[in-house]
């Protein structure tokens, strides 16, 4: 496990990789979900994942971890937000609500395991902070309570669950990955059967569909076996204030991605909300002259 010191430039460039990944998935995601309902899309996603266990042997650490990482970062996660979605909060919003776990994750591993705030660190979360405000700020619209705070749940377990790949150390972030949405898998079918009925479950079982079938190829093995794996990784090796800013590029990477791939206009406010999220993770990433001494 490292010491918490400067990441290396090949883990920084995977972290980079894991967002672009995850930045992807909000596209394909919303073309998925004109075929299927949202939870049973996620538990698709998961399925397809949690075939890898066939090939990847179980990571050297308890069921107990397993089980929870599972619940934490599969379904409650993922039901968190997709049930918000369904109670009024419109995608792009439930994608930067999300993200929000970037922050849970730091005061948690401040509160809870004892990593320092320095200045710089607070310096660099707030220029972020600001700029997944003026993202928020753009694009808001009134949403219930009940579904805003359903996303913001989804973002505290998945903070919960990235403490405790903190805590795995050095483990497998293969097997992690693979076997994580083997616990992950079937909650979200039986949640997908009991919120959307079986119809969503049974069509995606016994229908083919182009789009549904490479949307979840995408999502279950490039993002999530592939950017689950590099998220397992770094938090193994790194503290989570190194790690957990990575997350607030994903809306970054969604905006360039919806402009290179779409034509989307890229408003002032939403430059302006990308520079500073860019700017806090720089922040947060070089280290200072005295830590480089």
């Amino acid at each position: 496990m490292s010491d918490g010191g400067r990441m290396r430039p090949v883990d920084t460039g995977l972290g980079a990789m894991a967002t672009l990944v995850w930045a992807g998935a909000f596209i394909v995601t919303d073309a998925a979900l004109q075929h299927t309902a949202p939870i049973a899309f996620a538990a698709m996603r998961f399925v397809i994942s949690a075939a890898f266990v066939l090939v990847v042997p179980r990571p050297a650490v308890g069921w107990r971890p397993l089980l929870a990482i599972g619940l934490l970062l599969g379904v409650g996660q993922h039901a968190g937000i997709f049930l918000g979605m369904a109670l009024g909060v419109p995608p792009g919003m439930a994608a930067l609500l999300a993200h929000t776990q970037s922050f849970f994750t730091l005061a948690m591993a401040w509160a809870l395991i004892g990593e320092r705030l320095t200045p710089r660190k607070v310096a660099a979360f707030t220029l972020a902070l600001a700029g997944l405000g003026l993202l928020m700020a753009e694009r808001g619209t009134p949403m219930p309570l009940l579904a805003m705070l359903s996303v913001l749940a989804a973002s505290i377990s998945a903070a919960t669950g990235n403490l405790i790949l903190r805590r795995l150390g050095g483990a497998d972030p293969v097997g992690i990955a693979a076997w994580m949405s083997a616990v992950a898998a079937p909650g979200l079918v039986a949640l997908s059967m009991i919120v959307e009925g079986p119809g969503p479950v049974i069509a995606i079982a016994t229908q083919w569909n182009t789009t549904l079938v490479l949307a979840g190829l995408y999502s279950g093995v490039l993002s999530g076996l592939g950017a689950y794996t590099i998220w397992a990784r770094l938090f193994g090796r790194y503290e989570a204030h190194r790690v957990a800013p990575f997350m607030l590029l994903v809306p970054v990477g969604a905006i360039v991605l919806s402009v290179a791939w779409f034509g989307e206009r890229l408003t002032p406010w939403r430059a302006a909300a990308a520079l500073a999220i860019l700017a806090g993770l720089a922040l947060n990433l070089v280290p200072s002259r005295r830590s480089a001494r």
